[in-house]
């Protein structure tokens, strides 16, 4: 292979490392921000299940409140029905009483419910904090990293650019000129290994001779079809 060509194909290599680890600095605050906007998704739906533990045990008391406060009727309503003198008075009496009875069963039910989801919702808590725990140590661990990170790929860049100097040094002028002008018009690729009489770029069949040429001869090849630098990755 030609040496300029292997020149060409290590400075291509470095400057897509570049824009790897740019592309990973860049992305890094919005993956924060999703990583947190998570974490505050998880502590809100956990705090909407405690806030709904906590009315229905103020539910529960109203209701036992309210409860007592007809038994209290209740045991009142028997006192009066032990003093009446009349049949009207009586009747009058019991279908109190009847009506405190029915009503007293009709909350104790509704306690009951309650109690019921309650207890449901307590036991799914006590699991659900223990997860939410573990979650939330997980985040705030990747955000750290997603976060250290910065300064160690920025230093990695530095290197790669140091690197993509000496690189560019070694190429002749208008070879690097022709590089940089694919590399502009085709998304920073320049260069396209050939394989098995295919650009690997374009996917595009290249024709036999420039392909047995490729592999025999020490000269610059493109691609008919997208134009890009062709190189044979095994004679690197």
């Amino acid at each position: 292979m030609n040496s300029a060509v292997r020149t060409l194909v290590a400075l291509q290599d470095v400057e897509l490392k570049i824009a790897s680890l740019q592309k990973q600095i860049s992305e890094t605050p919005t993956k924060t921000q999703i990583l947190q906007a998570e974490l505050d998704r998880s502590k809100r739906e956990h705090e909407t299940e405690v806030a709904r533990s906590q009315e229905l045990s103020k539910q529960r008391r109203a209701l036992e409140g309210g409860v007592d406060m007809l038994r209290t009727k209740l045991s009142k309503l028997k006192d009066q029905q032990m003093a009446v003198k009349t049949n009207k008075e009586y009747t009058a009496i019991l279908h109190e009483l009847q009506a405190a009875e029915e009503q007293i069963r009709g909350e104790e039910d509704k306690i009951l419910e309650i109690m019921e989801e309650h207890e449901g919702l307590e036991k799914s808590l006590k699991a659900a904090e223990k997860e939410l725990r573990a979650r939330c140590d997980a985040i705030q661990e990747e955000i750290r990293k997603h976060e250290s990170s910065v300064p160690e790929l920025e230093a990695e860049i530095v290197r790669m650019q140091q690197s993509r100097q000496e690189l560019e040094a070694r190429i002749e002028k208008d070879l690097l000129g022709t590089y940089r002008k694919i590399a502009g018009a085709r998304k920073g690729i320049a260069l396209a290994e050939a394989r098995e009489e295919l650009c690997t770029a374009c996917h595009i069949r290249i024709r036999p001779q420039v392909y047995a040429d490729l592999i025999q001869s020490d000269n610059i090849f493109t691609c008919d079809s997208c134009s890009r630098i062709l190189f044979l990755r095994e004679s690197l």
